[in-house]
């Protein structure tokens, strides 16, 4: 349809209010001028009934000298429809112009009964139902008598010509315009969404093709449109990246799961082949055991991080001493650190409440001493420390072990990111724990860096908001508190 468009309704919209203005304005200004055409014939008319009246009280008994001649130059009297008539008391008449006569229009009672009472009328008439007249009758009085009724009309067809001209004139001058409004309205508006029409052909062109890297040009001018072309891009930037990493995600997944499969399969398929002792089926279902919870796990973080991207993990906020949880975190892992001879110590340790989910906080710490331990060779250890300062919780966990490449530090933190010589599958770790530590963190606006040199070592440095201690109650800090004995030796 013709109003499907923007540009259509904006075309139609600025059309309407235009037009709408513009009659309003052609009839107040048709209805001004004529009710001023009509006070100016009024008036004249007044003025030359003056002139007769004055007249007609020096009582001449036909016409008075000059009045013809005044009527001629002041009226124009060539024209039969002006004229005057003057009427005695009795409304009949006494003096006439030549040029008409009582027999077209009648003396109304209306009229003369206002003349008795010393009033002014005004009537319009019509001569031979064609040529309208305005009329106005006056009386003459002498000493509140009425002695004579002066009547002095002149045609109203120059009034409605000029009216006549005037309304053809606003009607062109308004549909004219209204037409131009139309075309150049649909030329700024054109022009006016040029940008959006960018975008939609942009839109189609990545529907169509699926091209994410196709971007619209931004206008010189901030303007709405302008905002609206940065807005897209932007939005096209996020999801370029977002498809990029669904992508990327994948492909590591399927990657990542593929291998445990192979082995199961091929360990599967060998034992079937042909019998077996009852050592060597075992053998074989606890390796199959440990390639399942290897996949297990993989399916775990990930089921975690997808919850985390689409917001529906629901944190179990409440205070909790993050102190305390350490403790727990490393008595769990002096198991795992004993088996490599490993040390667990911990450095400094201050009580720090903080507002958290304390079984994702335990998890987050989990998954830094785990790959501090993991990465560590035997003989090394692990450290991990707590501080306050200021408003905040400072987390440490750094170990001695094999470290991070400068080139591998940026992405250390994406999904199934492994350095390619330091990390290996080998390791057992499902290459999602990094993330979900700091989608913890960071859901509880926090943030978490890492420092890391090759063949030295790797800090983690978390950094959380506290719950502020009260002031009237200040805690001497000591460089050695009393904690459990937390640090074993293989």
């Amino acid at each position: 349809m013709i109003f499907n468009s923007i540009r259509s309704k904006l075309t139609a919209w600025y059309v309407f209010v235009l037009a709408t203005i513009l009659v309003l304005f052609s009839a107040l200004l048709y209805y001004f001028l004529s009710q001023r055409l009509y006070e100016s014939v009024d008036n004249s008319l007044k003025v030359s009934a003056n002139v007769v009246a004055k007249t007609a009280l020096l009582k001449y008994s036909g016409a008075p000298p000059g009045l013809e001649f005044f009527f001629e130059q002041f009226l124009g009297f060539g024209n039969l429809n002006k004229f005057y008539r003057i009427y005695d008391e009795s409304g009949n008449v006494g003096s006439r112009s030549r040029n008409i006569d009582a027999s077209q229009f009648p003396l109304t009672q209306s009229a003369y009964a206002n003349a008795v009472g010393g009033e002014v009328t005004y009537e319009t008439f019509k001569v031979f139902e064609t040529y309208p007249i305005r009329v106005i009758t006056m009386p003459v009085m002498r000493n509140n008598v009425l002695v004579n009724l002066v009547q002095v009309g002149t045609s109203l067809e120059g009034v409605h010509e000029t009216l006549r001209n005037l309304r053809i004139f606003l009607f062109t001058v308004v549909t004219a315009t209204l037409m131009l409004t139309t075309l150049v309205g649909r030329f700024m508006a054109r022009r006016a969404l040029k940008p959006v029409a960018k975008i939609t052909q942009t839109a189609r062109a990545i529907a169509g093709g699926a091209d994410l890297s196709k971007r619209i040009p931004v206008p010189e001018e901030q303007d709405e449109i302008g905002s609206l072309a940065t807005t897209f891009n932007d939005m096209m930037d996020r999801l370029e990246n977002s498809f990029s990493q669904m992508r990327q995600f994948g492909s590591d997944a399927s990657h990542e799961l593929r291998t445990p499969l192979t082995v199961l399969k091929g360990q599967s398929e060998l034992t079937l082949s042909k019998a077996r002792t009852t050592q060597e089926y075992q053998e074989v279902l606890s390796s199959n055991l440990e390639e399942i919870n290897y996949m297990s796990r993989i399916i775990e973080d990930l089921f975690t991080l997808s919850k985390s991207d689409e917001g529906r993990i629901k944190l179990d906020l409440a205070p909790v001493d993050l102190s305390s949880i350490i403790v727990e975190v490393c008595k769990h892992g002096e198991v795992l650190a004993a088996e490599k001879n490993i040390s667990i110590v911990v450095s400094y340790l201050e009580p720090a409440r903080i507002n958290g989910d304390a079984f994702r906080l335990r998890q987050m710490i989990w998954n830094l001493l785990h790959n501090g331990i993991k990465y560590t060779p035997p003989g090394g250890e692990v450290k991990i420390s707590l501080q306050e300062k200021d408003d905040f919780a400072f987390l440490t966990v750094q170990d001695n072990g094999i470290g991070i490449s400068e080139n591998d530090l940026p992405f250390i933190f994406n999904r199934f990111y492994r350095a390619d010589k330091a990390r290996s599958r080998h390791d057992r770790g499902s290459g999602l724990g990094l993330s979900i530590c700091k989608f913890i963190v960071e859901s509880h606006k926090g943030e978490v860096q890492v420092e890391s040199q090759l063949g030295v070592g790797t800090k983690f440095k978390v950094r959380l908001p506290k719950i502020p201690s009260p002031e009237s109650q200040p805690r001497a800090k000591s460089p050695h508190p009393a904690v459990p004995n937390l640090e074993v030796s293989g």
